[in-house]
């Protein structure tokens, strides 16, 4: 299997535990991961200039986007704005319930491409979502 990029979009309320799913990355071979929440390099309040970054180099060299779902991420903007350009650009996409949380399900991940919080499972998934994303 090629080794696939995952863009993660998550509301920021929710670092502490998506830090949680970031630390699986060491045994998740096969997988690079990205995001820019996480990343210090943007320091801008340029949101035009802000969503050009992320749309050009984080989402686009992105195989699959993963929406970790919290209790308020289907609220945030952001991650509403994160899984669109996803969409637009053909990306696989895929929820995955972070522990603890029963938020709603953002708009545009598919019902069929959600998931609890199964670390043994994520490997498949991405998979899955890389191979059943709309190009």
């Amino acid at each position: 299997m090629a080794k696939r990029r995952i863009f993660i979009s998550f509301d920021h309320d929710d670092t502490d535990k998506v830090n949680g799913f970031l630390g699986l990355r060491n045994i998740m071979d096969g997988f690079e991961f990205f995001n820019h929440k996480l990343d210090h390099r943007i320091k801008s309040t340029d949101a035009e200039y802000v969503c050009r970054v992320i749309r050009e180099e984080y989402i686009q060299p992105a195989s699959v986007t993963v929406v970790l779902i919290g209790n308020n991420t289907a609220q945030s903007k952001w991650v509403q704005w994160e899984i669109k350009v996803s969409m637009e650009q053909g990306k696989g996409i895929l929820g995955i319930r972070l522990p603890d949380t029963n938020g709603q399900v953002p708009q545009g991940i598919p019902s069929n491409a959600v998931g609890g919080w199964q670390p043994e499972k994520f490997s498949a998934w991405i998979e899955w979502a890389y191979q059943n994303r709309k190009s």
